[in-house]
């Protein structure tokens, strides 16, 4: 699929969304229909999730996104109707290179399910595949709903970032967990703060400050046994309802790392709300509208394509395996691992980039395997072009994790390739052309045979001869790739001649000077053949620039971007300590600065990747690319 027709060929196969991830025997299964749709789509993705309590009206939340009054499934029962998560693909008008892949989820605290297990499954791989992640919530921002939320504070017990964790693990979540934005349905109270008005966002903000605890003055002496000559002030002991309060509130602050919040009034009377689905804009209120339209453009013009360690792009395709990874390793009863599961995505993604450009090079160069007019020259440059235009193929799809064996791997393929086709055209080229040979030098060679150059004058008429044949072959081998080297053995082996026309005594003088011009022939051709080896290397260390360069740009893209989301997190992180900071919690200031340093550190080593490293462990490609 093109990467411009991607998006409207996933519309025709996604006419209705398909189920995506289902629960059977106590396991997340995967549907094998919806993974095939995936993988053909070769455009990025923006991956909306949402997520909230059961029958909240999640479903028509995503329709709306899909600019479908029908598609996800809306009922209006008590009956919760979402079992595990569900896709659909649309386009993205304004953005025609991506995709829009929307995840209704299972809803949280369904009392069918009996235990809290399967939501776990279900929000951590919502976490873990999206790049937006939307909580819709009721009514208000309190208590409750912050409850519904639980599941982050157990994000650091069920997320593992390394393979190797160690106690900065964690800290990593900021740089790859999705945005999350807060829904607010059916919101009846006055956005108002102490008096004052305020935007969705600062609502949201404000209901994310901690808790403050009470505090007391303990006395304090100098040294143990003096009296007492001052007093400090101390936190007291706090309830652990509060600890959990202020726990999930950070969780929420420190992992993710970009918030917004958009609040909805109720769209319609009581009465009208079981046909919610089927009302125009104009049946609802005008204030809904314009909400769920500010949502819309938020979600579309939105840059949060998903993306990997290393800044990778997911892709449909990648997007399947990814998937897989996280899948098998929560059904075996382990800790998804971030790099673990994208470690194995770049090994998938790089050997297919091997074969995909593998095969493209081989089948447009076994268009060529069987020539009778291809000069080394043109299959040189056939092969430089070809290569190219492989690993064209190649860098689309490469992701960073050790991609540096993949080249060499796919650089080494194609030259093995190369030199056995080579060496196929060469002997079908070499056996037309000993053919035209014999068929010149035929003649000459039964005139020798005969002695019928042994004679007077007879070395004149062999030189015109010999003349007269080489020209002919010339004329015949002009364009074959062996022509040159078989001329050239040819009169490598002619003193078997010399040593018929040395009988000719009287004209001894001569032959040597015809053997002369013979040998500065033979000189000729090599020297030719010297400079075309000359202009093969020069056209290949050409190639092997071009292939450097298209490679090194491919590569520092996804550095930029993994650049920038590092210091999107850092600066996230050092505003997340200014407001610990003015909310007087200088221990969690602390911490966030601590987080803040750890990003830093990442930040600058990022910045300091160097292409020339990655270059230099190419071997075979020229250091001045």
């Amino acid at each position: 699929m093109s990467v411009t027709g991607a998006a409207a060929a996933t519309n025709q196969k996604m006419e209705k969304p398909l189920q995506l991830v289902y629960n059977k025997d106590g396991k997340m299964q995967l549907n094998p229909e919806a993974l095939k749709v995936l993988q053909s789509i070769e455009d990025p993705m923006v991956v909306v999730a949402v997520v909230g309590a059961a029958r909240t009206g999640k479903s028509y939340l995503m329709n709306c996104l899909a600019g479908e009054k029908k598609g996800f499934s809306v009922v209006s029962t008590m009956q919760a109707h979402t079992k595990g998560i569900w896709m659909w693909c649309q386009s993205l008008p304004q953005r025609p290179n991506e995709v829009l892949l929307l995840l209704d989820t299972e809803g949280l605290g369904d009392p069918e399910k009996g235990d809290n297990q399967n939501d776990y499954s279900i929000y951590l791989l919502t976490i873990l595949l999206s790049s937006i992640l939307i909580y819709n919530g009721q009514r208000k921002i309190d208590q409750q709903s912050l409850q519904d939320l639980h599941f982050v504070t157990e994000l650091s017990k069920r997320i593992q970032m390394k393979s190797q964790p160690d106690a900065c693990d964690s800290w990593d979540f900021v740089c790859f967990f999705p945005e999350f934005v807060w829904v607010i349905r059916d919101l009846t109270l006055d956005m108002n703060i102490d008096g004052k008005d305020v935007t969705p966002n600062e609502y949201l903000e404000y209901n994310l400050k901690l808790k403050d605890s009470e505090y007391v003055a303990v006395p304090v002496s100098e040294e143990p046994g003096q009296t007492w000559k001052g007093a400090r002030v101390q936190f007291s002991e706090i309830s652990e309802q509060d600890k959990e309060y202020n726990e999930l509130r950070r969780c929420i602050r420190d992992n993710f790392p970009s918030r917004c919040c958009f609040a909805f009034p109720i769209p319609t009377s009581r009465k009208k709300l079981k046909q919610l689905q089927e009302l125009e804009d104009k049946d609802l209120d005008e204030d809904f509208v314009k909400e769920q339209q500010n949502l819309i453009n938020y979600i579309h013009t939105h840059k949060k394509v998903k993306r990997v360690v290393e800044g990778q792009l997911i892709t449909g395709r990648r997007f399947v395996e990814l998937t897989k990874a996280y899948v098998d390793m929560m059904a075996d009863g382990a800790v998804p691992c971030v790099e673990s599961c994208v470690t194995k995505l770049a090994e998938l993604e790089n050997q297919a980039a091997v074969d995909d450009a593998l095969k493209f090079y081989e089948d447009e160069m076994n268009k060529f395997s069987d020539p009778d007019d291809l000069t080394m020259s043109q299959l040189q440059d056939l092969y430089n072009k070809k290569s190219i235009e492989a690993f064209d193929i190649f860098q689309k799809r490469i992701m960073n994790s050790n991609s540096d064996k993949y080249i060499k791997q796919l650089k080494e393929k194609m030259k093995t390739f190369f030199i056995t086709l080579k060496d196929k055209i060469k002997e079908k080229s070499e056996k037309r052309c000993e053919k035209h040979l014999r068929e010149e030098m035929s003649s000459i060679k039964a005139n020798l045979a005969t002695g019928h150059y042994r004679r007077s004058g007879g070395y004149q008429e062999l030189n015109i001869n010999l003349d007269k044949a080489i020209k002919e072959y010339n004329k015949k081998t002009k364009n074959e790739m062996e022509g040159d080297a078989v001329l050239a053995r040819f009169l490598e082996e002619r003193s078997h001649w010399q040593d018929q026309l040395q009988y000719m005594e009287r004209n001894l003088m001569q032959e040597r000077m015809r053997v002369s011009e013979l040998e500065k022939e033979l000189s000729r051709l090599k020297q030719e053949m010297v400079k075309k080896e000359q202009q093969r290397m020069v056209a290949e260390e050409c190639r092997n620039q071009e292939i450097m360069r298209k490679i090194r740009i491919k590569l520092e893209e996804c550095t930029k971007c993994s650049v920038e989301e590092l210091k999107e997190a850092m600066e996230h992180m050092r505003s997340e300590k200014e407001k610990y900071e003015d909310e007087g919690r200088m221990e969690d200031a602390e911490r966030a600065d601590a987080r803040y340093e750890y990003l830093k550190k990442k930040y600058e080593d990022a910045n300091q990747w160097s292409f020339i490293k990655f270059f230099r462990r190419i071997l075979g490609f020229s250091s001045r690319s």
